[in-house]
């Protein structure tokens, strides 16, 4: 029996899973990952934790699964993307992992905006934002004694791969996946920029080499193979990044096919054939796993946490069960309760002063409206980024979407978001599509399946249907218009 290894770095935790030929998860484990604070506004992560708690995150899964060890065939990883860690030549940490969640470069990527917002956008598919490009120009020019340090910036889920395997840092790597956060890449051709970096004067040779999520960085030496219990030797993939691994696991390989991630933030993705370029910064292109295919996105930065914390200041003590039961039965439209979900700022475009909004409520709504109207402004900015995408690719037809994450096991809301966007909506057969993707990569560099989008649509199965109704989209696209003001309003 072959057994695949795959690993998500995130960033509210590690996880790790040991999957079959068959794709079945034999046993998984779990990490911390460890967010440091600092009051200068400083938060990151200390390497030596993401190092210590990913081994126990793969031991506990060993140990979990029951397999021989001898049946490991590949290792693959993915991670929290738009942040950054610097080594030496030794593949030694110079730097913490400077979190995407530190926003100290600010006045460095107010430069980037002013100097080549238009041009960042073109080539590497997406508005510029706390991501690689400013954080790099930070610590160059607020610690310059550490950025001569630095042989390489690379991620973390690159960083362990290449520990991994004892690489050097002329080994280092970044594959194709993370590139629209680079703010430095053409990610068309798949290279460093050279005008970018000319403009901004950051030297080639501290960039990692650009990879396929397919290739085979390395083996696992005899070190690490002592430490996890497994033999040495065995091929380690390049992997990707953590949303590109979601997308891949949730059966997102066929253009016309959406992702809805409904976590944290709430994630709208459409699959497709080409890039797009959007100066309006509504949403942004990245290469999908796929050489073939990209990425179309944006997403609501704490989308999901809106329904946390209104129950938490509103409900508290009520049961998402009895929310849903009670909002199924009031009209769709809310009675013209329209909800604005950027409670702390918009993401894309970025108009972090954007806030949340309630309009046209009267004394007539009750607690289960304000509720409801949650789950259809989500569903509102979907329909926003939908129809933006459509309108950069003439033509394309969303075939459905597939729901995943907690959002996914609200029937109400898949309900309500098929209504307001005129699509299928599908739940599926997995909640691991992190790891599991990971699991797909590992497959196929161990040359144990060929076509990954074949094995994918055979692994990935429709568990739920909800189609829409023609009438209540009728009446949300008409209310549309008014969320649409509304967002005007919540920037007033």
């Amino acid at each position: 029996m072959n057994c695949f290894i795959g690993v998500d770095i995130g960033t509210t935790g590690i996880r790790a899973g040991i999957y079959n030929e068959s794709f079945q998860l034999l046993g998984d484990g779990n990490g911390k990952s460890i967010l440091i604070r600092e009051d200068d506004g400083g938060i990151y992560q200390k390497p030596e934790d993401i190092y210590t708690e990913t081994v126990m995150a793969i031991r506990e899964a060993l140990g979990k699964s029951g397999i021989s060890p001898e049946s490991v065939v590949a290792f693959s990883f993915d991670g929290q993307m738009a942040g950054i860690m610097g080594i030496d030549e030794h593949w030694n940490p110079v730097t913490p992992y400077d979190s995407w969640l530190d926003t100290r470069c600010s006045s460095e990527l107010d430069y980037i905006m002013a100097t080549a917002r238009d041009k960042i956008i073109e080539k590497s598919g997406i508005v510029p934002s706390i991501n690689h490009a400013p954080k790099i120009l930070w610590w160059k020019n607020k610690r310059p004694e550490v950025f001569e340090r630095i042989s390489r910036f690379i991620q973390p889920a690159a960083w362990i791969a290449g520990l991994f395997c004892g690489l050097k840092a002329e080994k280092a790597f970044i594959d194709w996946t993370y590139l629209h956060f680079s703010g430095l890449a053409d990610i068309e051709e798949l290279s460093w920029s050279n005008e970018l970096l000319e403009i901004f004067e950051i030297p080639l040779d501290k960039l990692p080499v650009i990879v396929s999520p397919f290739s085979v960085i390395g083996t696992l030496n005899r070190e690490m193979a002592g430490v996890l219990g497994v033999p040495s030797g065995i091929p380690v993939a390049a992997g990707c990044g953590d949303a590109a691994s979601c997308f891949l696991g949730a059966g997102g390989v066929k253009e016309g096919v959406a992702i809805d991630i409904g976590g944290t933030a709430s994630v709208f993705s459409l699959t497709t054939n080409r890039m797009v370029v959007d100066y309006s910064a509504l949403v942004y292109s990245s290469r999908a796993v796929s050489t073939n295919l990209w990425h179309v996105m944006s997403y609501i930065n704490g989308g999901g946490q809106n329904l946390e914390w209104f129950v938490n200041n509103f409900a508290r003590g009520t049961e998402f069960d009895r929310l849903n039961k009670e909002a199924e039965k009031l009209n769709p439209g809310c009675d013209g309760l329209v909800f604005v979900p950027h409670l702390e700022g918009r993401a894309y475009p970025p108009q972090p002063d954007m806030r949340g909004t309630w309009v046209g409520f009267t004394r007539k709504h009750n607690l289960y409206h304000f509720y409801r109207s949650i789950l259809e402004g989500i569903g509102f900015e979907y329909l926003l980024y939908k129809n933006r995408i459509v309108e950069l690719i003439p033509g394309i037809k969303v075939s459905e979407v597939r729901a995943v994450g907690g959002g996914a096991k609200s029937d109400l809301w898949n309900k309500i978001k098929a209504d307001i966007l005129g699509v299928e909506y599908k739940t599926i057969n997995r909640e691991d599509i992190a790891i599991l993707g990971q699991a797909f990569i590992g497959a196929k560099v161990s040359g144990v399946i060929e076509d990954v989008q074949e094995v994918v649509e055979k692994v990935i199965r429709i568990e739920k249907l909800f189609s829409p109704d023609g009438e209540n989209h009728r009446l949300y696209t008409g209310l549309f218009e008014k969320y649409l003001k509304s967002l005007d309003l919540s920037l007033i």
